[in-house]
C-alpha cells in the first residue's frame, strides 16, 4: 500500500489543499498551528477506510469527527462548513472479481456532509501483470474487501496485507499491569488484529510482551528461535545502539532488554529508549502478525503506511540523527509520513522528502538541509535567530565602544560576555583581539 496524493476540503484549518508524498519517507515541518498534526489526522481518516474494510470494528472506523470540520467566521460568529471531504490516491493490493491477487491504482473518498455520518467510496484500476498496463476504472467495493481476502487465503494461497499504524504524541509504552503468562500463552491472533487498534498505538507495551512470550514458548518447543522472533530481535538491535537482545522473563512476567554491559526491564528504560524501542518493536510485531508467511523477513517485506507525530519525541540528538535511516533500513517497504520540529532530522533527509507547511498550505520553497549545520537550518528554514536578542544587543554595544575606542567600557562589557558565553565564543575572541590592538 502507498499514498501518492491527498486532497482535503474543509478539514480543521484546511480550506482546499492537496499534498503529494514520496513513496518512502516524508517529513512534515512548520511552526505550531501550520497544520502538521491536522494533515496527519486527515491521512488517518483516509486510512480508516481501509482498516475498517479489512475488519469491521468501532475502534478503527476513524470517521471525520465533528470537531475536525472547518469553521468559518461570519458576522461575528463561527459556523461549521457543510461538506468536509478527504480524497486520496495511491496503490494497493486487492482480490479482483475473478479471485486473483492484483496490484491496483486506487482512489477513495471519506466525506461528511451536514448532519450525516462519514461516508466511504472509491474506484480501482487493476494492473495486468503480463504487460504492466492498467484496466479501466471500476467501483471499489469496500464492504467485501476483507471477506474477499479471507476467502482467498482459506484456499491455501498467500496474500500480503498492508501495515497501517498511527503513532501520536502519547507513545511512551508504559506497562500498566504484569502480564498473565497463562492467558498470554493461550492468546490467539487473527491476521487482521493489527487493524483493530491501528489508530490507538503506543499506550502500553503489554501487546509486545504478550507477543514475545508466545514466540519464546514456541522457540523453547522447537529448541531454536522462530523466524518471527528473530525478526523482532533484529528490529531491536537496529533501534538502539549497543542493544543486543530482547526477551521475556517468565519469572518476573515482563520484558527484558539486553545491552552489551547490562540488562534492563523495559519499564525502567528512559523515555527516549522506550519510545524508540517500542516503535520499532510494535511495527515489527504488526508486520509479523499481518504476514506470517514472510517468516523472519516480515519487517523487510511488509508494505504499508505509518504515520508518526513528532518523530523526534523524547529522542537524544544522537538518536535523532539515526532514526530516519534506521526506520528505512529495517522497514524498507513501509511508507513513513512524519512530523517534526527538529533541525537534526532535517539534516538527515533529502529535500524531495520534506513537506513545508505555512498557514495551512504547502510551501513551494525547496529545503536544501541535508548535511548542513544545525544553526543554518534553524536560521534559514525555521526562522530562529542565530543569537538571542540580549546577546545581539550586548555585542552591538561592545563593538560600538570599540569603534569609539572606549577601552574601559569595552573591557567591562567584554567581561560580561565572557561570564555569560565563555571565552571560546567566536565573537568574544574577535572582540578580545580588537581590544588587545587598541590597548597602549
Amino acid at each position: 500500500m502507498r499514498i501518492d496524493k491527498i486532497e482535503i476540503e474543509n478539514f480543521k484549518l484546511f480550506d482546499k489543499v492537496e499534498f503529494s508524498f514520496n513513496e518512502h519517507f516524508n517529513l512534515i515541518i512548520g511552526i505550531n498551528g501550520s497544520g502538521k498534526s491536522s494533515l496527519l489526522r486527515a491521512l488517518a481518516v483516509a486510512l480508516g477506510g481501509w482498516a475498517n474494510a479489512y475488519i469491521k470494528d468501532d475502534r478503527n472506523l476513524r470517521p471525520i469527527e465533528k470537531n475536525e470540520i472547518r469553521e468559518i467566521q461570519k458576522d461575528g460568529r463561527f459556523d461549521k462548513t457543510k461538506d468536509t471531504l478527504i480524497k486520496t490516491y495511491g496503490e494497493a493490493r486487492v482480490i479482483n472479481r475473478y479471485s486473483n491477487d492484483r496490484k491496483a491504482n486506487v482512489e477513495w473518498t471519506r466525506r461528511r456532509q451536514e448532519n450525516q455520518e462519514t461516508s466511504l467510496s472509491g474506484s480501482i484500476q487493476y494492473e495486468n501483470p503480463a504487460d504492466g498496463t492498467f484496466s479501466t476504472w471500476y467501483s471499489l467495493n469496500f464492504n467485501t474487501l476483507g471477506s474477499d481476502i479471507l476467502n482467498y487465503v482459506d484456499k491455501g494461497r498467500t496474500f500480503d496485507l498492508p501495515l497501517i499504524a498511527v503513532y501520536e504524541c502519547d507513545r511512551l509504552w508504559l506497562a500498566k499491569n504484569q502480564l498473565n503468562i497463562e492467558a498470554s500463552a493461550k492468546a490467539q491472533y487473527s491476521r487482521f488484529d493489527p487493524y483493530v487498534d491501528c489508530f490507538h498505538t503506543g499506550a502500553n507495551h503489554e501487546a509486545i510482551g504478550e507477543w514475545l512470550l508466545k514466540h519464546e514458548l514456541a522457540s523453547l518447543q522447537l529448541k531454536e528461535e522462530t523466524p518471527v522472533l528473530l525478526s523482532i530481535k533484529n528490529a531491536v538491535r537496529n533501534a538502539l545502539e549497543n542493544c543486543t537482545d530482547i526477551s521475556f522473563d517468565f519469572e518476573e512476567g515482563r520484558v527484558i532488554v539486553d545491552f552489551e554491559d547490562k540488562s534492563i526491564p523495559f519499564e525502567h528504560l528512559s523515555d527516549g529508549q522506550r519510545t524508540i524501542l517500542g516503535l520499532f518493536c510494535d511495527i515489527a510485531r504488526r508486520a509479523a502478525i499481518l504476514n506470517p508467511h514472510f517468516g523472519g523477513e516480515a519487517s523487510e517485506n511488509t508494505s504499508g503506511v505509518v504515520l508518526i507525530d513528532e518523530l523526534d519525541l523524547h529522542l537524544h540528538p544522537k538518536w535523532q540523527m539515526k532514526i530516519i535511516g534506521d526506520l528505512q533500513k529495517v522497514f524498507p517497504n513501509i511508507q513513513f509520513i512524519c512530523t517534526t520540529h527538529s533541525p537534526i532530522l532535517l539534516r538527515s533527509i533529502e529535500k524531495e522528502k520534506i513537506i513545508v507547511l505555512e498557514d495551512g498550505k504547502q510551501s513551494q520553497s525547496e529545503i536544501f538541509s541535508k548535511g548542513r549545520d544545525i544553526n543554518s537550518i534553524l536560521y534559514d528554514f525555521m526562522g530562529v535567530p542565530k543569537r538571542t536578542q540580549e546577546y545581539e544587543d550586548k555585542v552591538d554595544n561592545l563593538f560600538g565602544f570599540l569603534d569609539d575606542e572606549n577601552i574601559e567600557r569595552a573591557e567591562e562589557l567584554l567581561t560580561e560576555l565572557k561570564k555569560d558565553y565563555g571565552e571560546r565564543d567566536a565573537i568574544v575572541i574577535e572582540a578580545q583581539t580588537m581590544l588587545d590592538v587598541l590597548k597602549p
